[in-house]
């Protein structure tokens, strides 16, 4: 399978929009998403893992990775390519012990220093925000397109900028450093998800083409 993270679509759960968690990935995958982060809260584990396996029969056809957000079990027993982690969740060597090594695991970071660390631990890329103020994120202050630099910088691995995204921001979020962006709200807040989804695809696109010339990226392998 091609990873690319360009375009990194997290779910939600959104009732009274009548969305749940395969209705945002479905629709990001018609609207050309690359990856899909399953990020499920307040569900049983049965429940969660049922939604895990469905998205994951969509990601697999379109041949995009399925990541899960925090939960290792659901990552085994879903057989997803990658796992998640923020700073208070498992380690990256104990997840990579449990899941092995071909399984991806990304880690939540917000100063160089973290990513760094993450790097050596053995993460397969770095998340990097807020880089905007954003309401998944309330009272977080946001750390700016400069940090993105920073770890761009110091790092191997590809950084996914998040918080605040919109297609509006995508190309000064490449342009700063970052691999790829992911977003939340962008697509699962949106009138139209699959329109809205390919309009981030289109900003990607043209920003990596400009910034890359067509040239290979980290996050694509």
């Amino acid at each position: 399978m091609m990873i690319d993270l360009g375009l990194y679509v997290i779910t939600t759960s959104i009732p009274a929009l009548g969305r749940d968690h395969y209705d945002v990935a479905a629709a990001a995958i018609e609207g050309g998403a690359t990856a899909i982060q399953l990020r499920i809260k307040k569900r049983s584990m049965g429940e969660a893992l049922k939604i895990a396996n469905a998205i994951h029969e969509l990601t697999q056809e379109a041949g995009i990775p399925l990541i899960i957000n925090d939960h290792v079990g659901i990552a085994m027993a879903s057989k997803a390519e990658g796992l998640h982690i923020g700073p208070d969740d498992i380690s990256v060597p104990s997840a990579l012990r449990m899941l092995g090594s071909g399984v991806m695991v990304g880690k939540s970071t917000s100063k160089h220093v973290e990513a760094i660390k993450a790097e050596k631990e053995g993460a397969s890329y770095v998340g990097v925000g807020p880089i905007y103020a954003t309401e998944n994120k309330p009272g977080t202050t946001p750390i700016g397109l400069q940090r993105i630099t920073k770890a761009s910088a110091v790092v191997g691995v590809p950084v996914v900028a998040i918080g605040g995204i919109d297609a509006s921001r995508v190309p000064e979020c490449i342009k700063a450093g970052a691999d790829g962006i992911a977003v939340i709200s962008a697509v699962a807040m949106a009138d139209d998800m699959v329109a809205a989804t390919a309009a981030l695809r289109q900003e990607l696109d043209n920003a990596r083409e400009k910034m890359h010339g067509g040239e290979r990226v980290k996050g694509r392998r």
